[in-house]
């Protein structure tokens, strides 16, 4: 029985990827939503940056985190976001991202894949947020999401950043409609 387990454990550990089986492992925080402070930590991991936000994101309407991510521009953080092209298609998402923008932020529209389902933030190269919550009120007040955020793990961070890299690239400028 106990080789069983140790087996067991042994499989279990193999799975885990290298960044974040270290000795001395990054802080991780959870949220979840609706009202489990899914919103809340993600507001907090922006307003943690001192440097650098790269957000990816499918749906982006959230008035609070866009709130948060403008604030961080004003205090000289470098942001900029990758959105999903159905953004453009929705009044809500047309006007979070003009806001964005109209505040100094660069914004791209990713139409490259079916769907851009990203959703995650790399902030100053070091922390990642990710998880299911797309940055909406329905995803805060309605619906079953989940945000983990693993602080101060560069290698886990240059992972996502590559990947952001990636659709950064061949995503195009989104212009203020007004």
């Amino acid at each position: 029985m106990r080789a069983l387990l140790l087996a067991v454990v042994i499989g279990c550990l193999s799975a885990v990827p290298d960044c974040l089986a270290r000795e001395n492992p990054s802080r991780i925080d959870v949220g979840f939503s609706p009202d489990a402070g899914a919103e809340a930590l993600s507001i907090k991991a922006v307003a943690s940056a001192k440097k650098s936000i790269h957000l990816a994101a499918y749906s982006f309407t959230s008035k609070p985190i866009a709130q948060a991510l403008i604030q961080a521009r004003r205090r000289g953080i470098d942001v900029r976001c990758t959105l999903d092209k159905s953004n453009t298609h929705s009044k809500s998402g047309r006007a979070a991202a003009n806001l964005l923008v109209n505040a100094g932020i660069a914004v791209r529209i990713d139409s490259k894949h079916a769907i851009h389902h990203n959703k995650y933030m790399v902030i100053d190269r070091r922390t990642v947020e990710t998880g299911s919550f797309n940055y909406s009120k329905a995803a805060a007040s309605s619906n079953a999401e989940n945000v983990i955020v693993v602080w101060d793990n560069q290698e886990l961070a240059n992972r996502y950043l590559q990947n952001w890299n990636l659709h950064w690239e061949h995503a195009q400028s989104w212009r203020s409609t007004y």
